[in-house]
């Protein structure tokens, strides 16, 4: 009798709390995503940039949303071309997602600003790490046999300028500009692994995605380039949420199921991006030890 009476006060509850739920109004608030354009013009146009990102956010994003019982009352996306204006944004209070690569994010924003968040990831929830890849028939076995060789980066890639010039003061008490016979800038990251393949660079820095992709369009590419270093780094650019945001459960959900629908998926193969994960704030200390040292280095020899 007493375990009747215990069940049925159970179920009574329970009954209660799903009515109450029930009658909770919907969640609302607004999306507004701020894009640090420089780091994304390698995959898209700006224009193709600007379509895609107002889909997402006033379009894709929304419709989600709307389907997880959350009324989006308003949604903007910003692209910047300089982190001091996304910062400048952000400290008004315009920003709720901002989207990086995590050298510029960790130099620009304090951990207690920034919650967890999401990265695109290669298949598999692979990272897109940064390589140092050399000729293998050109001798090169460690950074110091980088004297006086021809170098091709990314243009504008800060984290591959600080890993390149990190190797080199670790190695030469020297930035890699003083060592290297000449440097040169690429704006697509596929073009760095062509140039060494054929002959016109003896090193370069080229994510895992950029070296897969042409590796497997010239399978001769992994017989004549081979990987020398590596910096681990989950993406080229991270997404964070604003500290406090209301709704930053409920965004990091949808964005990890974005590549369930058909609008998420266009969006992501704009960016080649196969998949969302989830993205901790301590991702950056990987980051933050490079600037540390970097700094520690061009101290030293100063």
């Amino acid at each position: 009798m007493q375990m009747r009476w215990m069940l049925y006060a159970f179920l009574s509850s329970s009954v209660i709390c799903l009515a109450h739920a029930e009658e909770q109004p919907a969640k609302q608030g607004r999306v507004n995503m701020g894009l640090y354009t420089k780091s994304i013009t390698e995959q898209a146009s700006i224009s193709d940039i600007e379509i895609s990102m107002n889909f997402w956010v006033k379009d894709a994003l929304a419709f989600e949303a709307q389907k997880a019982g959350i009324d989006i009352q308003s949604t903007g996306a910003f692209l910047y071309e300089t982190m001091q204006d996304m910062r400048a944004d952000f400290s008004r209070g315009k920003l709720d997602i901002i989207v990086a690569p995590p050298l510029l994010i960790s130099r620009y924003f304090k951990r207690e600003e920034i919650t967890d968040g999401f990265s695109g990831m290669l298949e598999g929830g692979k990272s897109d790490s940064l390589l140092l890849i050399v000729r293998a028939d050109s001798h090169i076995h460690s950074i110091q046999d980088l004297r006086g060789k021809r170098i091709t980066m990314l243009e504008g890639d800060e984290l591959a300028e600080m890993f390149m010039d990190t190797l080199f003061l670790r190695s030469f008490k020297k930035g890699y500009k003083k060592v290297v016979a000449s440097v040169q800038q690429q704006v697509k990251a596929n073009r760095i692994v062509l140039d060494l393949y054929f002959n016109k660079a003896d090193a370069g820095l080229a994510y895992v995605n950029s070296f897969q992709v042409m590796s497997e369009l010239n399978p001769d590419i992994k017989n004549k380039v081979k990987i020398l270093d590596t910096f681990e780094v989950r993406s080229k650019n991270y997404s964070y949420l604003r500290k406090g945001y209301p709704l930053a459960n409920e965004m990091r959900q949808i964005a990890l199921s974005f590549y369930k629908s058909a609008r998420g998926k266009q969006i992501l193969d704009i960016y080649k991006t196969p998949e969302l994960h989830f993205l901790k704030v301590e991702e950056l200390d990987t980051v933050d030890q490079l600037i540390k040292e970097h700094a520690q280095l061009v101290s030293g020899i100063k």
